[in-house]
C-alpha cells in the first residue's frame, strides 16, 4: 500500500480516536460547571443564614434596630444607625456577590430568584433607600445600576 494511503488511514483513525476524547472533555466540563454551581449555591445559603442569624439572635438586640431602621434612620440614635447601615452594607455586598455569580452562571436560578425578590422588597424600605443614597458608591457600577434600578422602580408616588 502506498504511503499516501497509509497517511489517509492514519488521519481517519486519529479522528475516530479523537472524538471520544472530545466527548469526555465536554462531559467533564459540564460536571465541573455543575460542581461550581452547587458549591456557590451552598456558600450562598450558608452566608445568608449567617446574615439572618444576626437579626434573629435575641442577645444582640439587633432585631429591633433592623425593624426600626427599615422604616427610616433619621430618628435613630447614631450607634443604632451605624449598626443598621453596617448590616445593610453586608446584605447588599452579599447580593452584589450573588449577582456576579449569577451573571457568570455560577448560581442556581432558584437562588437568584430568591435574591431578586428580597432585593425588590428591600428597595422599597425607607432605611435602605437612605443607605443607598449615601453609600451606593461602595458597590460596583453594574450592581449600582441594577439595585438603583430597583430603587427607582419602587419610588413611592408623590
Amino acid at each position: 500500500m502506498p504511503l499516501d494511503q497509509w497517511s489517509a488511514i492514519a488521519q481517519i483513525l486519529g479522528a475516530v480516536v479523537g472524538i471520544p476524547s472530545l466527548i469526555f472533555v465536554g462531559i467533564q466540563l459540564h460536571l465541573a460547571t455543575k460542581a461550581v454551581r452547587a458549591s456557590s449555591s451552598q456558600a450562598h445559603s450558608a452566608m445568608y443564614h449567617a446574615l439572618s442569624e444576626s437579626i434573629v439572635d435575641n442577645s444582640t438586640g439587633f432585631a429591633s434596630i433592623w425593624r426600626a431602621g427599615l422604616g427610616g434612620t433619621s430618628g435613630m440614635p447614631d450607634e443604632e444607625r451605624v449598626r443598621f447601615f453596617a448590616f445593610v452594607s453586608s446584605l447588599l455586598r452579599f447580593f452584589e456577590s450573588a449577582r456576579i455569580q449569577w451573571r457568570r452562571r455560577q448560581l442556581y436560578r432558584e437562588h437568584w430568584r430568591a435574591i431578586e425578590q428580597q432585593a425588590q422588597y428591600l428597595a422599597r424600605q425607607p432605611g435602605v433607600r437612605e443607605f443607598w443614597a449615601e453609600r451606593r458608591h461602595w458597590h460596583c457600577l453594574e450592581f449600582q445600576n441594577w439595585f438603583g434600578g430597583l430603587i427607582e422602580a419602587n419610588e413611592p408616588p408623590q
